[in-house]
C-alpha cells in the first residue's frame, strides 16, 4: 500500500505540501487529483524518492522511504509526465535496458520482458523503433517499462495526455487490469478518465487534502443539496422558488422554444407536509409549474458532473471524506 502520513514540503517560505496525509489499499487503484499547483507533482516526487520531504512519512509496501531509499525506489515502477523515452532504441532494446537498471536477475529478463509485452500488447512493435512508434504505443511501452521488475506500487504521472478517444478508452483498460496486482496512484486532470480507471479518489489543494473517496461519494460531499432538470414550455421562477427546500432555479432556452430549468435544493425535507415531504417534492415542483399554466414534459433528478464537484470542493478547501484518510 502507499502511506503518505502529516507530509510537509517546503521551499523557503513556500509549502507546497503541508500536512498531507491519505493512503491507497494494497492493490487499489486510486486517482491523485488537484488543480495546477496543488502539489500533486510535489508528493509524486517525494514517493518516488526523487525529492525528500521536510518531515512527515512516506512509505511504499510497508517501506519507509525517506529511512530506507534504496529498497524503497525497487519497490515502485514510474510514469512520469511526458514520458521521456531512448528514441533510437527498440522496444526489445529499451525494456531490456529497464531490466539491467532495475536489477532484475538475468535468469529471469526473458520472461519478465515477455510478461509484460503480452500484458501491454507490444507484441507487434517490439522490434520497432521507439521513434517510429504512435504516442499510444510510446504510453503503452512506458508503462511495460514501469512493470517490467514487477514492483508492488506504479505510479503514473499524467499518462493519458494526448492520446485519442480510442486510444486513451484501451489504455484506461490496461491500467484496470493492474488491480489486485499492483497498488496504483493515478495522477490526471480529466477526471472522467480518472472516474473511469479508479477504485477511489483523493483531492488536494493548495497542498493539502481536500476530500478523498469513490465519485459517488465525493459528488454527496461536494454537490450543495439535489438537483432537478426540467424541461416546459414555460417557466415562473418564483413560483419554484415557492416550493420547500429549493434554494436556486436557473433557467435557458432550448433550441425547440422549450425552457430548460435548473432547481437546486437544500435537502430533501422528510415531514408530513405532501409539498414538502421527500417523494412528492417532484411533484410539487411539476405542481407549482402546471400552476403557472406550463406544460412538463421533462422532470428529473440529475447527478452533478465530477468537474463541478470538483471546482466546489477546491473553492472552499475543507477537508471532506468517507472515513479517516489515513
Amino acid at each position: 500500500m502507499i502511506v503518505v502520513d502529516h507530509v510537509h514540503k517546503s521551499y523557503g517560505s513556500f509549502k507546497a505540501v503541508s500536512d498531507l496525509s491519505f493512503s491507497v489499499p494494497a492493490g487499489s487503484v486510486c486517482g491523485f487529483l488537484g488543480p495546477n499547483g496543488a502539489g500533486k507533482t510535489t508528493t509524486i516526487r517525494m514517493l518516488t524518492g526523487a525529492i525528500e520531504p521536510s518531515s512527515g512519512r512516506l512509505e511504499l509496501a510497508g517501506i519507509d522511504v525517506r529511512r530506507n531509499p534504496r529498497a524503497s525506489k525497487k519497490m515502485v515502477g514510474y510514469l512520469p509526465e511526458g514520458n521521456p523515452l531512448p528514441l533510437e532504441l527498440t522496444v526489445q532494446e529499451y525494456l531490456r535496458f529497464r531490466c539491467g537498471l532495475w536489477g532484475v536477475d538475468h535468469g529471469k529478463r526473458k520472461a519478465s520482458i515477455e510478461s509484460v509485452v503480452e500484458r501491454c500488447e507490444l507484441g507487434e512493435v517490439r522490434a520497432k523503433l521507439l521513434a517510429s512508434l504512435s504516442r499510444g504505443f510510446r504510453q503503452r511501452v512506458g508503462l511495460a517499462a514501469a512493470l517490467v521488475a514487477s514492483p508492488s506500487v506504479v505510479i503514473l504521472d499524467e499518462p493519458g495526455t494526448g492520446l485519442d478517444p480510442a486510444t486513451a478508452i484501451a489504455f484506461r483498460k490496461l491500467v484496470r487490469s493492474l488491480r489486485g496486482d499492483h497498488t496504483v496512484l493515478f495522477s490526471s486532470h480529466n477526471l472522467s478518465e480518472v472516474e473511469a480507471t479508479c477504485d477511489h479518489l483523493v483531492l488536494i489543494s493548495r497542498g493539502k487534502l481536500v476530500a478523498h473517496g469513490t465519485g459517488a461519494e465525493l459528488r454527496r460531499i461536494g454537490a450543495v443539496g439535489v438537483r432537478f432538470e426540467i424541461e416546459s414550455t414555460r417557466c415562473d421562477p418564483s413560483s419554484l422558488r415557492e416550493v420547500v427546500g429549493v434554494t436556486g432555479v436557473q433557467t435557458s432556452s432550448m433550441h425547440d422554444g422549450w425552457i430548460r430549468t435548473l432547481v437546486e435544493v437544500e435537502s430533501e425535507p422528510s415531514g408530513e407536509s405532501g409539498r414538502g415531504s421527500t417523494g412528492a417534492l417532484p411533484s410539487a415542483l411539476g405542481e407549482a409549474l402546471h400552476a403557472s399554466g406550463a406544460v412538463v414534459r421533462r422532470l428529473e433528478r440529475v447527478t452533478p458532473a465530477l468537474e463541478e464537484i470538483f471546482q466546489r470542493l477546491t473553492r472552499e478547501g475543507s477537508t471532506v471524506g468517507s472515513g479517516d484518510a489515513r
